[in-house]
């Protein structure tokens, strides 16, 4: 079991460099205010952000996070699966187009959000549950 985990948290890192630059991409325009550009950059980034991003989130809330609180206390790894939620909402939000004027202000929120639950999983829980599992 703590051979798959360690696989699966390889998988995860590599995709955490996927999301980082879409949020790079889109952060800039946001960052600026510049709501059609962000709009025409959305797009670009729609199947990291929306399916694949899903998944990602789904296998640690079902698989990863379940296994890793027996190592490292359900306290520390609920606040990440806690985060999940909002970060979906922000996106979903994001996509739909619900946001309007206030796309810029959605798409700074969902990167630090998500920027910082990323950080922490790659700077914290995950070399913490490498640790936990064994792996030098």
């Amino acid at each position: 079991m703590s051979d798959a985990l360690l696989v699966l948290i390889d998988r995860l890192e590599r995709e955490h460099v996927e999301v980082r630059q879409a949020l790079a991409a889109l952060g800039a325009p946001a960052d600026a205010g510049d709501v059609e550009q962000l709009a025409a950059r959305l797009p670009d980034f729609a199947a990291v952000l929306g399916p694949a991003l899903d998944e990602h989130s789904q296998l640690e809330d079902e698989t990863l996070f379940p296994a890793l609180e027996e190592f490292l206390g359900a306290e520390m790894v609920g606040v990440f699966a806690g985060e999940h939620e909002r970060i979906l909402s922000l996106r979903d939000a994001l996509y739909s187009g619900e946001t309007g004027p206030n796309a810029a202000g959605v798409c700074l929120e969902l990167c630090d959000l998500l920027g910082g639950h990323i950080d922490r999983e790659d700077q914290a829980l995950f070399p913490a549950a490498r640790g936990a599992l064994g792996e030098d």
